[in-house]
């Protein structure tokens, strides 16, 4: 396995010849998450296509997997995997999404335990647009001033589903999150919210990033309406920059992976004639406290 800087990119590593299954080792595991620790973004090629198993599989060697809870756009046999595609077929769309521009967001920020890492598998590719945009937080975070970043501390934010995907989560997902194989729940703020502190804390490496986005992030809950959106507005005005940023030009085969507490992503827009269909799965942390547990704020 080679891993490869992108050369003049922001961030991002190409990485060949990654075992893409399951069954894994331990060594090549925690090689990965080194360099998606010092990368951010990972592009894994020179591996046979994955079966839909072993796409979970592999997800699931760096964290747990939930099920999306979608009645449509998920997988039929694995709700695990989500369908991303502006294709329809038979008067009905195969997956999520469409052609054009996806604000920036990070997967699940609207759920008591947010997403950790995510996965991205191209199928088939427009033969123009259709890139996928990683804008990098934490460097968002130390850019600011410590007076400033002392504030931000201070401040919690309320997430929230985008709207138009409320219906097509079924019901007994609207009001909890499943911790997986144990018995335990965590209630979900109406299914759909979540309050989360501003600044998240990467626990494998202490970085900090300013967890905000444009297509999740609905208010800071400590400042008065106005305030809020004049701050979230600045932060988030770093999104996109060249400096902080990593346009991916898919192609078939292609696997991302990104981590999600310390980047925001987007998708740039194709032309709807054009075919895209992508497999997606989301790693969520085990203890939603984790990404918020954080030593004194510096």
């Amino acid at each position: 396995m080679d891993v490869t800087p992108i050369p003049g990119a922001a961030l991002g590593a190409v990485v060949d010849g990654a075992h893409v299954t399951g069954d894994m080792d331990k060594t090549q595991a925690e090689e990965i998450w080194a360099a998606l620790d010092a990368h951010l973004v990972l592009v894994l090629r020179g591996h046979e296509t994955p079966s839909d198993e072993e796409f979970l599989a592999f997800g699931r060697r760096f964290g747990y997997i939930p099920k999306t809870g979608l009645t449509s756009g998920a997988h039929p046999d694995h709700n695990e995997i989500l369908i991303v595609s502006n294709l329809v077929e038979d008067g009905r769309k195969i997956g999520v999404g469409d052609a054009g521009w996806m604000g920036w967001h990070t997967d699940y920020s609207f759920r008591p335990r947010v997403s950790r890492v995510g996965f991205l598998e191209a199928v088939e590719v427009p033969s123009s647009g259709g890139e996928t945009l990683f804008t990098d937080m934490y460097a968002l975070y130390e850019s600011l001033p410590a007076e400033e970043r002392r504030l931000l501390h201070s401040y919690r934010v309320r997430h929230a589903l985008r709207t138009g995907y409320e219906e097509t989560i079924e019901e007994e997902l609207q009001g909890e999150v499943s911790l997986g194989e144990g018995t335990g729940q965590i209630k979900a703020e109406d299914g759909t919210s979540t309050i989360h502190p501003l600044i998240a804390r990467n626990p494998r490496t202490g970085r900090r990033s300013v967890y905000v986005s444009t297509l999740n992030t609905e208010r800071i809950v400590d400042l008065a309406p106005d305030d809020s959106r004049k701050l979230l507005d600045g932060l988030l005005s770093h999104a996109g920059k060249p400096q902080y940023t990593y346009a991916h030009t898919w192609r078939p085969g292609d696997i991302v992976m990104w981590d999600q507490l310390g980047t925001i992503h987007a998708k740039q827009a194709f032309d709807p004639a054009e075919r895209r269909v992508m497999r997606q799965v989301v790693g969520i942390f085990d203890d939603p406290n984790e990404p918020w547990r954080a030593e004194a704020a510096a």
